[in-house]
């Protein structure tokens, strides 16, 4: 890894050490954090230049992606593409409310004066889900052929039917959101985190595990680990901070029902694979599903909003 980072700085010298799981290199007065990387160079260079952006416009807690002395942003160590990324200095941060600092973020990233073009998931869910569902639907049709089956395996068989009814019913719910009339300036894109869980919590921020994609995203991924929890986060205080500070429109409360319809977590969890420990966990969410659908039916209780006043579609009547 040492000669990964003298393509950074030439003559680099550093002290080897582990920063959340990432392999990482210590000097007198910075971090260098080696992260593997998850997509194409076009999409870190977007990266490297929102992440610029929102450091010099007042958040200084964001890790900056590096270019080596050639200009790239990615280099191949052993077969492996990575992302170097340079901590910033000790940061004195003031604790707010989770909410309102979520919304700052946001408000932060929407003013960013250019629009990343492959980094961006704006608009895109439906496609994205659609293509979700067609590689699910061919793991049930190959383990549907398969002999023997573990435990896990037979329960993903017996449930799946579930599960695709769940997704065709948040994408028709989500496609006819798009028809909604009622948004507002907070409903463009800006910076967002992949899934968001509480990220701006940490004292630095990592950069890899952001995108560009409505706000409305991160307020559902949030919202959906509370839900998934056996003992339930209270998440009424942190959408009501939020929404103070950073109003949802009727458009951006459909868009994180819609995300929160979609079983994304099941997606995420049987794309780890059916067996041994990710089989179990699997389970285990498939189970908690009723659970989740009750949390999820008081969603707009837990915002304060009156969906019934407001013509906000919900399950019940929208089935």
């Amino acid at each position: 890894m040492l000669q990964l980072m003298q393509q950074y700085i030439p003559g680099f010298t550093g002290k080897p050490v582990s920063y959340r799981n990432y392999h990482a290199y210590q000097t007198n007065d910075r971090l260098y954090v080696i992260i593997p990387a998850r997509t194409d160079q076009d999409s870190y260079y977007e990266l490297a230049a929102i992440t610029a952006y929102m450091q010099e416009a007042g958040f200084p807690r964001l890790a900056q992606p590096m270019l080596t002395t050639e200009g790239q942003i990615l280099t191949v160590y052993e077969n492996t593409a990575y992302l170097v990324a340079e901590m910033p200095p000790p940061y004195q941060r003031k604790l707010t409310s989770h909410g309102a600092e979520l919304a700052a973020f946001h408000q932060l990233g929407a003013a960013c004066p250019f629009a990343p073009d492959t980094l961006s998931s704006y608009g895109k869910w439906s496609d994205l889900w659609t293509v979700r569902l067609s590689q699910a639907e061919k793991l049930y049709a190959d383990l549907y052929q398969k002999r023997p089956l573990v435990h896990e395996e037979r329960i993903f068989l017996d449930t799946f039917y579930y599960v695709i009814g769940r997704t065709e019913l948040a994408i028709q719910y989500l496609n006819d959101s798009s028809q909604e009339f009622r948004f507002t300036e907070y409903d463009q894109p800006t910076t967002v985190f992949m899934k968001y869980q509480s990220e701006l919590a940490d004292t630095y921020v990592l950069p890899h595990g952001l995108i560009y994609d409505h706000p409305a995203r991160d307020l559902a991924e949030y919202t959906r680990a509370a839900f998934c929890q056996e003992e339930r986060k209270d998440t009424g205080e942190f959408l009501q901070s939020y929404m103070q500070a950073r109003p949802l429109s009727v458009f951006g409360m459909r868009l994180l029902y819609a995300r929160l319809i979609m079983p994304l977590h099941l997606f995420d969890q049987m794309e780890k694979g059916l067996t041994g420990t990710a089989g179990k966990q699997y389970e285990k969410l498939i189970f908690g599903q009723s659970v989740y659908e009750q949390r999820l039916a008081g969603l707009f209780g837990h915002m304060q909003v009156d969906a019934q006043t407001l013509e906000i579609p919900i399950l019940e009547n929208f089935l």
